[in-house]
């Protein structure tokens, strides 16, 4: 029995040294921190010369921004947090007047137009969040650019469907009579 009883620390203390080893892989190994991965965002969206690209990365540069924002707030550091909330409103706007100057339809050629859209429209509740997080004196300086997010997805939505949905219903089949011969 006693040769079981020796063993049974060492295989302990070498299991415990093969996960401590591997704790120590996967921290040296972990992704850069999230400061570090939005200063590469930013300069990734600012160096990208083409626009439906650089539409593409503004989903990722406005997560990394969105969540510094909700840190900074959960930390009470709440005047770090406007300049954070304009970046991220001017960001959002310099792509959309990348792609209009370089797109004259987004109807047809929707590339970029789209992904901007479909995450301006699933952020709204995140930036809603992040000004009803702020003390009511800090809120006023955020609404109107709050507003200016919202009124661009708007804006986003109507170039994309000019016409809107009455223009593509079909009219009714009963609408006019066949002439009689």
């Amino acid at each position: 029995m006693r040769r079981s009883e020796t063993r049974c620390p060492i295989s302990v203390h070498l299991a415990a040294s093969l996960f401590s080893a591997l704790l120590a892989a996967a921290l040296l190994s972990a992704p850069p921190s999230a400061a570090e991965s939005l200063g590469r965002l930013r300069e990734k969206f600012r160096q990208e010369q083409d626009p439906v690209q650089r539409a593409k990365i503004f989903p990722k540069l406005g997560a990394a921004l969105l969540g510094e924002m909700k840190k900074l707030e959960d930390s009470k550091q709440y005047e770090q947090v406007q300049p954070l909330f304009l970046e991220y409103r001017d960001s959002a706007t310099a792509a959309f007047a990348g792609l209009s100057a370089a797109e004259p339809d987004p109807e047809r050629h929707s590339g970029g137009f789209r992904e901007l859209e479909m995450y301006l429209r699933r952020s709204l509740h995140q930036v809603n969040d992040i000004v009803f997080g702020m003390p009511l004196e800090g809120r006023e300086p955020l609404r109107k650019a709050q507003q200016d997010i919202e009124e661009l997805d708007n804006r986003l939505v109507k170039a994309l469907f000019p016409r809107g949905p009455q223009a593509r219903k079909t009219p009714p089949s009963g609408a006019e009579r066949h002439p009689q011969r």
